[in-house]
C-alpha cells in the first residue's frame, strides 16, 4: 500500500509468499481476510515437500491399500510430498534447471505449483473483489522470473499483465513488473520474515 500511495485501510490485494514454504493471503480493505494455510501450514498450495490441497480421502486409502501409519501419511504429506514427492527435489531451483532441460516430469510439477496458485488467486478475487495488486515475495516469489511469468500468464481477463523486461530484471528493491496496459499492479516486495518476528516478540514482551 505504501508502494502504491494507497491508504492502508483501502488496499486489497493477494500476497504471494513463494518459497520452499508457501502460501497466498488475501487482503480486504488492509487486514488479512483469508489465507491458503489451515489447521496448519501443510494446507494451501504446493510446497518443496508439503503436499498442498488434497482430497482428505487419500489418507485412509493409503492407510488401507499401503498400509501406512498415522506417522507415515504424516511424513509423506510434510516430508516428501510437495515437490519432493514429484520429482525428487525439493529445491523449485534445481526442479526449473530440469525443466530447462526438458525432463517432463519437472515440467509437470511447474505446471501443477502454477495451477495451484493461479486457482487461489481467482477463488480470493472472487471472495473480496477488485483489487489493488498481486504481490509476490519470499524467495521464488522475489527471485523466479519464470514462476511469477508462468502465474501472471492468461490473467489478462483479469486485469493482470507484466512487462516482460521488467520482470526479467534482477533487483532486491521493491517494484513493480506490471505493463503500462494492466488494469492491477503486479509488485515484487522482499520479505523480511526476521524483523516481522521480532517486533511481535517484542509487542508481546
Amino acid at each position: 500500500a505504501e508502494f502504491l500511495n494507497i491508504d492502508a485501510s483501502k488496499f486489497n490485494g493477494i500476497i504471494l509468499h513463494l518459497g520452499n514454504g508457501a502460501s497466498a493471503c488475501a487482503i480486504k480493505n488492509g487486514k488479512s481476510f483469508d489465507t491458503s494455510m489451515g489447521f496448519t501450514p501443510l494446507q494451501g498450495l504446493v510446497m518443496g515437500s508439503r503436499s498442498g490441497d488434497i482430497d482428505p480421502a487419500i489418507m485412509s486409502y493409503l492407510a488401507r491399500v499401503a498400509n501406512l501409519s498415522i506417522q507415515d501419511l504424516d511424513a509423506s504429506l510434510n516430508k516428501n510430498g510437495g515437490f519432493k514427492g514429484m520429482t525428487g527435489d525439493a529445491d523449485l531451483r534445481d526442479v526449473e534447471r530440469r525443466a530447462q532441460r526438458g525432463e517432463r516430469i519437472a515440467i509437470e510439477a511447474i505446471e501443477v505449483y502454477v495451477q495451484r496458485i493461479k486457482h487461489y488467486i481467482g477463488a480470493y478475487i472472487a471472495e473480496i473483489g477488485p483489487i489493488d495488486a498481486v504481490v509476490f515475495t519470499a524467495g521464488v516469489g522475489e527471485n523466479s522470473a519464470e514462476i511469477r511469468g508462468s502465474v501472471i500468464a492468461g490473467l489478462e481477463h483479469l486485469g493482470l499483465e507484466i512487462n516482460p523486461e521488467l520482470n526479467e530484471a534482477k533487483s532486491h528493491d521493491a517494484r513493480s513488473i506490471a505493463s503500462q496496459n494492466s488494469k492491477v499492479e503486479a509488485l515484487v516486495i522482499p520479505t523480511n520474515e526476521e524483523l516481522e518476528i521480532a517486533l511481535q516478540t517484542e509487542k508481546f514482551l
